[in-house]
């Protein structure tokens, strides 16, 4: 079976009120990956996109645009998160216009990021606050979601398997009704004609949902399920860290910055442990692949830094990842992340390595099918 790429692709690079009131006017995830600083020499901040291509996707021929590369590149599909709170949609719309008025034919699926938004960015000056409380209501309200969800699973380019779209949840365990939630979902997806919905569980830095039964597979998100799951020094010693140092940006010395930052890992021991783990992943539970990882511009002091991650380690990983998935006949691999910016989660070219990423991954699909 030939293992195809799905890569999870992040909507909040346009403006909408609720981020104008929460953030600030002309708030989009650019403000985010603007605030990048580098801790240390050599740390790799800020981001800048390639011909500073701040990009705004109210504008549906640059989703478009995204699409026509990220096929050429060897990806499959598209992973749009999508943003439900009882009822109110977020950052809907380059989705909602995709689905509505796009003619590329490229497959995609949602991913419900299900989390409460608070005001855990830009920690120190905003305190944490709670912007839109996620709840779940009851059963009027769950088919309300579904017949939203409805549009979407009928379009032809909607990943399905074996006649059942594919519907991912970011934070399942969260849901204290989701088995009757998935009951009357499974039951309204059988009366609209498919043979009920493939629901993905992932594997994040909340843990894992016990209650496997509910799902038809999970899938580990990767670099977070790695770092809540790493029992090696390097975890305690970044718990130390955390415990002890306040704060790591104490002065111009590059040996003690570098001694002192937090939460610091080697892309290529992520890697390895990630392999590692893929070739024991039952047939329910699907692997990702990461470029890399840094959460400073969001989460400043108590982000995750990966260091050391490049187009070439990057190619061959994904390589060794795709032959894995193949040997154990896994149908997809999900990718995190085709522009999650301010996360250093991305494939799009930037200033320092130009279209090399999106290059790797062409020449390690490549590579495998020769």
């Amino acid at each position: 079976m030939k293992t195809k790429i799905l890569s999870i692709y992040l909507p909040q690079f346009h403006t909408i009120p609720e981020n104008d009131e929460w953030w600030g006017k002309g708030f989009t995830e650019w403000t985010n990956v603007k605030r990048g600083y580098p801790y240390y020499p050599g740390h790799y901040q800020p981001r800048e996109p390639l011909n500073d291509d701040y990009y705004d996707l109210s504008d549906l021929k640059i989703l478009e645009k995204h699409a026509r590369l990220a096929r050429k590149s060897g990806i499959f599909g598209f992973c749009f998160y999508h943003y439900y709170f009882h009822g109110k949609k977020l950052l809907e719309k380059p989705i909602e216009n995709y689905r509505d008025k796009s003619k590329v034919k490229f497959p995609y699926c949602l991913i419900w990021a299900n989390q409460s938004w608070a005001r855990t960015w830009y920690r120190a000056a905003a305190g944490n606050k709670v912007l839109i409380q996620q709840t779940y209501g009851e059963e009027k309200d769950w088919k309300e979601h579904f017949n939203y969800l409805l549009d979407f699973f009928k379009d032809e380019r909607y990943i399905k398997i074996n006649n059942k779209p594919v519907y991912i949840i970011y934070i399942p365990q969260g849901i204290n009704c989701r088995k009757k939630m998935f009951e009357v979902w499974q039951n309204m997806a059988r009366e609209h004609g498919f043979a009920g919905i493939y629901l993905i569980a992932m594997n994040t830095s909340f843990g894992h949902d016990a209650h496997e039964e509910l799902y038809d597979a999970f899938m580990d998100f990767e670099p977070l399920n790695t770092f809540n799951n790493d029992r090696s020094w390097r975890k305690y010693l970044q718990d130390w860290k955390g415990q002890h140092i306040e704060n790591f940006r104490i002065g111009k010395s590059v040996f003690y910055n570098k001694l002192w930052a937090k939460n610091v890992y080697s892309y290529s021991y992520l890697c390895k442990t990630i392999e590692r783990k893929a070739k024991d992943n039952n047939q329910a539970t699907f692997s990702s692949i990461f470029p890399g990882w840094d959460n400073t511009p969001r989460k400043d002091e108590v982000g995750v830094i990966v260091e050391k991650s490049n187009p070439q380690k990057f190619q061959k990983h994904v390589l060794r990842m795709l032959r894995i998935n193949e040997k154990n006949k896994k149908e997809y691999i999900f990718l995190n992340a085709w522009n999650e910016w301010s996360e250093g989660a991305y494939v799009e070219p930037d200033k320092k390595y130009g279209y090399h990423y999106l290059q790797a991954l062409r020449s390690a699909v490549h590579g495998l099918e020769e």
